[in-house]
C-alpha cells in the first residue's frame, strides 16, 4: 500500500533516502507533477489516517520513471527482498522451530491458479 509499517511507527527511516531518488528521477525526467501528486498523496494519508509513507511510497513513482510497468512492481519488491526472507528460513530451520505469522488467512479454501 506504501503507508504504514509494522516497526516503523513514526516514520520509516529509510523513505527520505528513497524519496532522494525520486525527486532526482522528477527532475531528470521534467515530471514535476508527480511531486505534487506525491506531496498531497502523503499528507492526506497523515491528515486521514496519521500514518507515514513506507519504503514502497516513494519506490512505485520511481518505478514508473524508470520506465517499469505497474504489473512489474511486485515482481521487484519480492527481488529486493528475496535473500532476507531466506535468511528467515534458514534461521527456522536451524533452530527447529516454526516461526509463527502474525496473522492468518481467512479466504477461500481453493483459489485457482492460472
Amino acid at each position: 500500500m506504501g503507508f504504514g509499517h509494522r516497526v516503523y511507527k513514526h516514520g520509516d527511516s529509510r523513505v527520505p533516502t528513497m524519496k532522494s531518488a525520486l525527486d532526482k528521477m522528477i527532475a531528470h525526467y521534467g515530471r514535476p507533477e508527480l511531486l505534487g501528486l506525491y506531496n498531497g498523496l502523503e499528507q492526506a494519508m497523515d491528515e486521514a489516517k496519521g500514518i507515514k509513507p513506507n519504503l514502497d511510497y516513494p519506490a512505485g513513482p520511481t518505478y514508473h520513471l524508470m520506465g517499469f510497468d505497474t504489473a512489474t512492481f511486485t515482481p521487484i519488491f519480492v527481488a529486493s527482498r528475496i535473500t532476507g526472507w531466506t535468511a528467515h528460513i534458514m534461521e527456522q530451520a536451524a533452530s527447529n522451530s516454526l516461526i509463527r505469522p502474525l496473522s492468518e488467512y481467512n479466504g477461500p479454501e481453493e483459489r485457482h491458479v492460472p
